[in-house]
């Protein structure tokens, strides 16, 4: 069994963004730079500070999105897991090279209202 999970981040975590010392303080580290396969769409999630995405799989979505891939020391998952908050929560996000790893997703209930940055590629694209 490896000794590290690796983790697929969308939005605040992402390098140089606010929620980025949160992986480093656990012992994180950087793997790539990548994006979902094709079938995933992109909300801005509102009322949340610091500013962030909800990421929802949609099979009939052709959108790809933008993420990065850190490699997080499992004895530290859990501690990271706790800092997540409702609606965002981890899952399965399949990768561009259709390998799957962990990754933040979002509660689909919470975006009826949210508005769609799915056009973007990405969050750090919205934010620019």
């Amino acid at each position: 069994m490896s000794e590290f999970i690796e983790l697929a981040v969308c939005g605040a975590h992402m390098s140089g963004l606010p929620l980025n010392y949160q992986l480093r303080e656990l012992g994180a580290t950087f793997v790539k730079s990548t994006f979902t396969a094709k079938g995933y769409r992109l909300f801005n999630v509102p009322e949340k500070t610091p500013s962030r995405p909800g990421m929802l799989r949609d099979a009939s979505s052709e959108y790809f999105m933008e993420l990065e891939v850190w490699s997080i020391p499992l004895d530290n998952f859990g501690a990271f897991m706790i800092q997540i908050a409702s609606p965002l929560c981890i899952g399965s996000v399949i990768l561009e090279d259709e390998s799957s790893v962990y990754g933040f997703l979002c509660e689909s209930d919470y975006l009826r209202d949210a508005q769609e940055i799915s056009s973007y590629g990405g969050w750090r694209a919205y934010l620019t």
